[in-house]
């Protein structure tokens, strides 16, 4: 029997969906004969206790996952998600020069410079991929600071804005589409496959509606994992193998008949009816990954 710690916080508990997933993780696991304990904040320093950790609060190289994250690699402790996960998606120049590096299919991309910012250098980018392009900043999580810009103004205003969480910003091709892909993979194993639809006049999954505080999602359409396209699969793997062997969600948009990866993230959304509908056998398969 293996022990295992699954990292919260408060806030994994506040969507039902969620917090039903989290609760189908512990069944599994004491199904499967294993102790599966919730850690939260104040328990950081039981991880020497556990045989391998789980995390599923938002991980960041500035939050406390990742101190849980680093703490268990470090004791050898099998974690997912690992600390270089967890810095290589978390850093959107960082994940994006390794897809140029290893020529995964992506969005055309090129990264703006804050001492660089002027002009001229709006006016090439414009000229290179038309209006609108969309701005990332590189720390970015559940569709936040990515917002989509065509003129010079909402250029500068949103950049501005932006270069407050980082000198060197993203700005990547426009290519609207009514989807995107999520795919869900484990040790370079497809684990379960969704379309994550954007609402009616939307261009993202997740925004804000005018009067709003707070996101609305679009809906998660779940589809069985051995009916998507072999190439689908190709793209999908291949983006997640320059990140490492954990567990990952790579969006991805169909554009033509083709496949671009639009980027990899680490500790991917699970929802209880949702990313588990059509597969579930995902439960199983992570909480056995975890203790081999």
């Amino acid at each position: 029997m293996a022990k295992i710690a699954c990292f919260v916080e408060k806030y994994n508990f506040l969507d039902p969906t969620e917090a039903e997933a989290l609760q189908k993780f512990k069944q599994t696991a004491e199904g499967m004969g294993h102790g599966f304990d919730f850690l939260f904040k104040q328990d950081i320093s039981e991880i020497p206790k556990y045989d391998a950790v789980f995390i599923r609060a938002t991980t960041d190289p500035l939050y406390t996952s990742y101190v849980v994250s680093k703490t268990a690699w470090e004791l050898g402790i099998k974690v997912v998600d690992d600390p270089k996960s967890i810095q290589i998606c978390g850093n959107k120049i960082h994940l994006y020069s390794l897809f140029e590096k290893h020529n995964i299919p992506r969005i055309p991309t090129i990264f703006l410079a804050k001492d660089d910012f002027h002009h001229k250098q709006i006016s090439e980018v414009f000229d290179a991929f038309g209006r609108p392009v969309v701005l990332k900043a590189p720390y970015t999580s559940f569709s936040k600071y990515v917002e989509r810009v065509a003129c010079e103004t909402s250029f500068r205003n949103v950049a501005r804005r932006f270069f407050r969480r980082s000198d060197v910003l993203v700005v990547q091709k426009f290519m609207p589409t009514s989807f995107d892909w999520r795919v869900g993979v484990l040790n370079g194993e497809i684990l379960y496959v969704c379309k994550y639809t954007m609402r009616k006049g939307k261009w993202k999954h997740g925004a804000k509606l005018r009067g709003k505080s707070k996101f609305i999602w679009g809906r998660s359409i779940s589809l069985k994992r051995e009916h998507v396209p072999t190439r689908f699969k190709t793209v999908a793997l291949n983006a997640c193998k320059i990140v490492g062997d954990g567990l990952y969600g790579v969006d991805i948009k169909e554009i033509n008949g083709d496949y671009v990866v639009v980027e990899v993230n680490d500790n991917p959304s699970i929802y209880a009816g949702y990313e588990d509908l059509r597969d579930r056998d995902l439960y199983a398969k992570i909480i056995t990954y975890l203790i081999n």
